[in-house]
């Protein structure tokens, strides 16, 4: 579900927790430009049904072939039951094709086990201890899955995904990364002095600076970026295909966006800035969401020490 990337995430549009055309990628939300247009070419998607603590959500199935099992794949899985390169879902005539490639625990459909499996809207799909219903973009029940799993993973205040969304997501952008061979750049982003205006103006107006900021960055955000409330008034954008200049050149327009203009608010107009922290993914040496984070924060606390404002 994409913010509109209207991704997840009816939300305004802005980045996307869609990825690529050639991957799987989050449903948009019902109504919007985006979902009536997977509606309309009748595209499928998987939602994460079992267990419970969502690692994936819903996922839209876009590309010919589309693969399940360890990082490499696709659809990575964390679940020692589920094979190396576990399954494939193929794209055959206007649906898809579930095909098990010699997993050790099998691939179940609907409760039997199935080397290759014609799929139905509404089929169960068993993998491991992960199990998801496949469903057309445009059934009804589909659409209902995209209106709770926005719910759950989409900010209200500033319509950026929230900070689950955001470590679910990461390590999928960073594998995608890797298997296209293609940059990744994170973006810490900050309020300066947010806790003032809280205290001096109250709660309700600080909310009304997190709405307007969220709204900013998000007209700089191209289809594939992904904003996400971090914390409080920390934020994080996550900029996919971008190399360190580019990503530099985003954290700047975005300052530029803040800074220009003063904050429309209940108390007035009031002056509001912002400090930024960019790393970019090292392919070098393998990095983790949690290293690619802490190397973006070091750099907003560094932006934060030298004075605010500013992007390091």
């Amino acid at each position: 579900m994409t913010p509109t990337r209207s991704a997840l995430p009816g939300i305004p549009t802005f980045a996307s927790p869609y990825g690529d055309e050639e991957d799987a990628t989050l449903l948009a939300p019902a109504g919007s430009p985006r979902s009536n247009e997977l509606a309309a070419t009748q595209e499928c998607c998987l939602v994460q049904i079992y267990p419970p603590d969502m690692v994936n959500g819903m996922l839209l199935l876009e590309q010919d072939v589309f693969s399940i099992g360890e990082p490499e794949n696709d659809l990575s899985l964390p679940d020692s039951s589920v094979s190396r390169r576990h399954a494939e879902f193929r794209r055959s005539g206007c649906g898809y094709d579930l095909v098990d490639q010699g997993s050790t625990n099998g691939s179940l459909v609907n409760g039997q086990p199935v080397s290759v499996a014609r799929l139905q809207s509404g089929d169960t799909v068993k993998l491991g201890h992960y199990m998801f219903k496949f469903l057309s973009a445009g059934s009804v029940e589909s659409q209902y899955h995209e209106t709770v799993y926005s719910a759950i993973t989409r900010d209200a205040l500033t319509g950026a995904v929230n900070r689950r969304y955001l470590m679910e997501a990461l390590p999928r952008e960073i594998a995608r990364s890797a298997r296209q061979a293609c940059p990744l750049a994170v973006i810490m982003l900050d309020i300066d002095h947010f806790k003032s205006i809280n205290d001096t103006h109250g709660h309700l107006v600080g909310d009304e600076v997190l709405r307007e900021f969220g709204k900013r960055v998000q007209t700089l955000c191209r289809e594939e970026d992904l904003l996400a409330r971090y914390g409080g008034e920390e934020f994080c954008l996550v900029l996919f295909g971008s190399e360190h200049a580019e990503a530099i050149e985003m954290a700047e327009r975005c300052r530029c966006q803040i800074a220009s203009q003063r904050f429309s608010t209940a108390a007035g107009e009031l002056p509001v800035t912002a400090s930024f922290g960019v790393a970019v993914l090292q392919t070098a040496s393998p990095q983790t969401p949690h290293d690619l984070l802490h190397q973006a924060d070091q750099q907003l606390y560094k932006a934060k020490h030298q004075g605010r404002n500013q992007v390091c």
